[in-house]
């Protein structure tokens, strides 16, 4: 009779070979366990999961396809200027690079001199007095000072009001920060402002509420803020002691009246900051430079934020935003250009007896009937014979929170060279009118 191995417990366990299979097997099934938990374990955070569908997904999809089937796309979809840097920043930029050669980090506030420069030109620009020194601190563009501002001042649970159409930082750095969104309304028939009886009776109603962010001129309805606006927001939040962010990235985009700054219409600060970015208004989309000003306390908690994020400006980048700080004439220019892709779009629009608003930054707010998506895919093939077509960003991928009526707007950005733009124009005039 052939042996037969038996286990420790005196059982059956099998022959030698029958042993290492099921020893095999075991291993087997311990590391797919392993890999179970392991693919359990790479995820995204639950807060990460709220932003991983892309809401422009839909009408990317049909510009790829245009493209695909030879369409060429005169692209009014994100607002990023394609026009040159300031040349007297390029010069700096590359001045910076060799005087700064060896100048290791940067300093997390920004450059005396850069900081000095801030000051003198909000006092030139808003008549108004900013300490460099306690008062302003740089940042890496507008983008990731907003974003991230709400970790300084928010804790976990309370919550920060922002209108329900407009940038999406409002919400994604509230998010992230472990804050809540609540949402005001920007309504047609309010001018696209603010209702400041809406926005009390929310705070009234939720003392968790910390923070406001306004955005004036306004991306995506080009509406400016008014004195009374102002006077009666800053009033408002003092009553309750919530802190206005103030998102002033296109005050330099204006027709014929200058847009005016929150900073000018109270000597307290307490509760107030600004976001300035050259990116608008000088081309400096990829230098990623602008600067906070606001009251003592914010900057200073902000800029003790900063230390933990990243580590500073590089000073070549400092010393152009210095030099197109110091010009105005590239500004002027801008302005002109603008205007002229403005008028340009928008008498096609009136031709088509489309309703749009275009009062300042470098968009307009078109009035549609119907979808907005549906507006923007049939606007991607408008012209089927000579296969041109058109993307515009629909009101409903801009919405932030609850907001009916964004899906009854398109926006322009006017970014394209004005001689296609004058192209799109001709287009809409033949096939919208």
């Amino acid at each position: 009779m052939p042996y037969k191995y038996r286990g420790s417990s005196g059982s059956d366990a099998g022959t030698p070979k029958q042993q290492h299979a099921a020893l095999r097997r075991a291993e087997r099934g311990a590391a797919a366990s392993g890999k179970e938990r392991l693919d359990e374990m790479i995820r995204p955070s639950k807060r990460m999961k709220e932003f991983m569908t892309y809401a422009f997904a839909e009408v990317d999809k049909a510009k790829s396809s245009a493209q695909a089937e030879g369409y060429r796309i005169i692209d009014f979809g994100v607002g990023d200027p394609t026009e040159p840097l300031y040349d007297g920043a390029v010069r700096a930029l590359q001045r910076g690079a060799s005087e700064h050669s060896r100048s290791g980090y940067p300093s997390y506030i920004g450059m005396p001199r850069f900081r000095q420069a801030a000051a003198g030109w909000l006092k030139k620009r808003f008549s108004v007095e900013a300490d460099p020194d306690t008062q302003i601190t740089s940042t890496a563009g507008s983008k990731e000072a907003i974003f991230h501002f709400p970790f300084a001042i928010l804790d976990p649970g309370e919550s920060v009001l922002m209108p329900s159409i407009g940038y999406p930082p409002y919400r994604g750095g509230t998010v992230f920060a472990g804050g809540i969104p609540e949402y005001y309304q920007l309504k047609e028939e309010n001018g696209f402002l603010p209702d400041l009886a809406e926005i009390e009776r929310k705070i009234s109603a939720n003392s968790g509420i910390r923070m406001i962010w306004i955005n004036y001129p306004n991306n995506p309805t080009t509406a400016m803020a008014t004195d009374a606006f102002y006077k009666g927001l800053i009033e408002l939040t003092q009553k309750y002691g919530v802190v206005i962010a103030s998102d002033e990235a296109y005050t330099e985009m204006y027709v014929d009246k200058k847009p005016r700054s929150v900073l000018e219409f109270s000597d307290d600060w307490s509760n107030i900051i600004v976001f300035q970015s050259l990116s608008k208004r000088s081309n400096a989309t990829g230098l990623r430079v602008g600067f906070a000003a606001g009251g003592k306390d914010l900057i200073s908690y902000y800029r003790k934020l900063r230390t933990q994020l990243d580590s500073g400006v590089a000073n070549a980048v400092q010393e152009a935003a210095i030099a197109a700080l110091g010009d105005e004439g590239h500004v002027q220019e801008m302005r002109a250009l603008y205007d002229e892709k403005r008028k340009l779009l928008t008498a096609a629009l009136d031709t088509a007896g489309i309703r749009y608003w275009a009062d300042s930054t470098f968009y307009v707010w078109a009035k549609i009937h119907g979808s907005s998506i549906d507006f923007s895919k049939r606007m991607l093939t408008l012209d089927r014979e000579k296969k041109v077509g058109i993307n515009v960003t629909p009101g409903s991928m801009l919405a932030l929170g609850d907001a009916p009526n964004a899906d009854g707007y398109v926006r322009f950005a006017l970014v394209p060279h004005v001689d296609e733009v004058r192209l799109a124009a001709e287009l809409m005039r033949a096939k919208l009118g």
